[in-house]
């Protein structure tokens, strides 16, 4: 596959990702974890802290994600993306409105994520999540 045909596909990819995101914040995470790798080194520090590692307990985290966070994606900032070869990283926003205890508030989290081509198919294997806060400079 020629880097054009990869980069098309992870553009492609992507969009997926964004349809999938806004449903796992709506409570279901089926979307997103097709997305996935499932092979065992696939790992995940979510935003809520605490690290995952293993297709089972990063499936596991992201339903548990959809069941216990409420949150409605107003927006996907990315930031930047570099595709090299069958691997690649995105940097982005993700803009939330987020319900806790029945109160809404906005939250933005600053989101690294690592991507492979893998059985004819672009992954996700990485996923880092915090709380984007301004520079204090």
């Amino acid at each position: 596959m020629s880097q054009a045909d990869l980069e098309a596909a992870f553009t492609a990819f992507r969009a997926e990702f964004e349809k999938a995101i806004v449903i796992l914040g709506e409570g279901n995470a089926e979307p997103v974890n097709a997305l996935w790798s499932h092979k065992p080194d696939v790992m995940i520090f979510g935003a809520l802290g605490g690290m995952e590692k293993g297709w089972p307990e990063v499936g596991d985290r992201l339903r548990w994600a959809a069941s216990k966070v409420s949150a409605r994606i107003t927006g996907l900032e990315n930031i930047t993306t570099a595709i090299d070869g069958t691997m690649a990283l995105t940097a982005d926003l993700e803009h939330t409105v987020r319900t806790l205890d029945g109160r809404s508030f906005e939250r933005t989290l600053r989101v690294t994520q690592g991507y492979r081509f893998e059985d004819g198919a672009w992954k996700i294997f990485y996923r880092h999540g915090d709380v984007y806060q301004p520079s204090g400079r």
